[in-house]
């Protein structure tokens, strides 16, 4: 049976500063206005309504990278896709942090520019559905209350003739998933995490996958330790391969975390889900997984000083192939990072891994760093 670990060793990880950018308004640890979007092979870093692209050892700004966006009142929600032959954005209204629920627009990249497409509703998130072939969909969330009851897979290429999955039903025609996550394999492989609804006395966390070309998935229940919590909170997913996959997540007494807490991480393998060891006192853990099969988790953790503005810090995990955990603290050429950074983003793009965060006493001031090395250092105006 997996075992909840005592404190993990701490070790140092040499990172580049490849960036520094001032906010119009200020971060907080899950700013959406800020944060990285991959296209395939390329990297673009998203500070409010600008965006910098990786070249070679170095972001630059690229203000034709943009050209067709709004310049105002609207910011990124979401890059995804192939550049340049297939790539899409959805934008939002404005750029509040809080602002998930407003309305924005889906666009795509034509030759020189975006191209508004549609209209996106309130609540409506889109990500990728890589199909296998080289093209590419969509899967949409409707994400009200926390949890999408009606998500869509749907094809962007208006002549496409190819099979399109259906998240499973309930015997009443309704969606048997209220989804939570979902992630996309350029394989063609999906991943969609959630609750299943056909159970509505008790949370039971599920995974529905899809095969390239099916139209039905296979449901599976995942696995729970003896006499857990009753429900799973803050759950995460990624995966690496169709063989390698994980779900991180607290389970809890539910209201947000009052009662006590489980840490949770869970693996599938090809075949089957199996749980894993893990580091005891998850809070908010957004696990992404690199190419070499290392497991990254950001978690924030509770603040011994509510009385400060940010009444939380973040913790950084990793979990080698071997199975083996250590909290990472970041060093730069001039020394180590403050403890008093929050690192907010985890974004593993290639075989490099980047982080963005900021201070508590800075909270407008956002700094990226890298495992890659880095000739110069960004500096983005707001």
């Amino acid at each position: 049976m997996p075992q909840q670990h005592a404190p993990v060793p701490e070790v140092e990880l040499a990172v580049s500063l490849a960036a520094e950018a001032k906010l119009a308004e200020p971060g907080c640890p899950c700013p959406a206005a800020v944060g990285f979007h991959g296209l395939g092979q390329k990297l673009l870093f998203q500070a409010e309504r600008r965006y910098a692209e990786l070249d070679g050892r170095r972001l630059v700004l690229r203000p034709e990278t943009t050209r067709g966006l709004p310049a105002q009142g609207f910011t990124a929600m979401t890059f995804f896709g192939d550049w340049p032959a297939s790539a899409w954005a959805q934008l939002r209204e404005d750029d509040s942090w809080d602002s998930g629920d407003t309305q924005g627009a889906l666009y795509r990249w034509e030759k020189d520019h975006w191209r508004r497409v549609k209209a996106t509703e309130a609540d409506e998130q889109y990500g990728p559905w890589y199909r296998g072939d080289g093209s590419i969909g969509a899967i949409v969330h409707s994400f009200g209350g926390g949890y999408s009851a009606q998500s869509v897979i749907l094809p962007l290429d208006p002549q496409s003739k190819a099979p399109v999955p259906r998240l499973a039903r309930r015997a009443d025609g309704g969606q048997r998933l209220f989804v939570l996550a979902s992630t996309s394999l350029p394989t063609g492989h999906l991943f969609v995490l959630g609750n299943d609804s056909q159970n509505p006395r008790r949370d039971i966390p599920c995974v529905e996958r899809f095969s390239p070309g099916a139209e039905t998935g296979t449901l599976e229940a995942l696995p729970l330790p003896p006499q857990p919590p009753p429900r799973l909170e803050w759950r995460s997913l990624a995966a690496r391969s169709p063989n390698d996959a994980y779900v991180a997540g607290v389970l809890a007494d539910p209201p947000e975390h009052m009662g006590p807490t489980v840490s949770y991480l869970a693996h599938f393998d090809g075949t089957t889900w199996s749980l894993l060891d893990v580091p005891a006192g998850l809070w908010g853990p957004e696990v992404s997984v690199a190419e070499d099969g290392t497991l990254w988790i950001l978690n924030d953790t509770p603040d011994a000083n509510p009385a400060l503005s940010v009444a939380f810090s973040s913790q950084l995990l990793r979990r080698a192939p071997s199975g083996d955990w250590a909290q990472v603290r970041l060093r730069t050429p001039s020394g180590p990072v403050g403890a008093d950074v929050i690192i907010s983003h985890v974004f593993v793009h290639g075989s490099v891994v980047w982080f963005a965060g900021f201070t508590k006493a800075q909270r407008d001031r956002v700094l990226v760093w890298t495992t890659a090395p880095m000739d110069a250092m960004l500096t983005i105006p707001p």
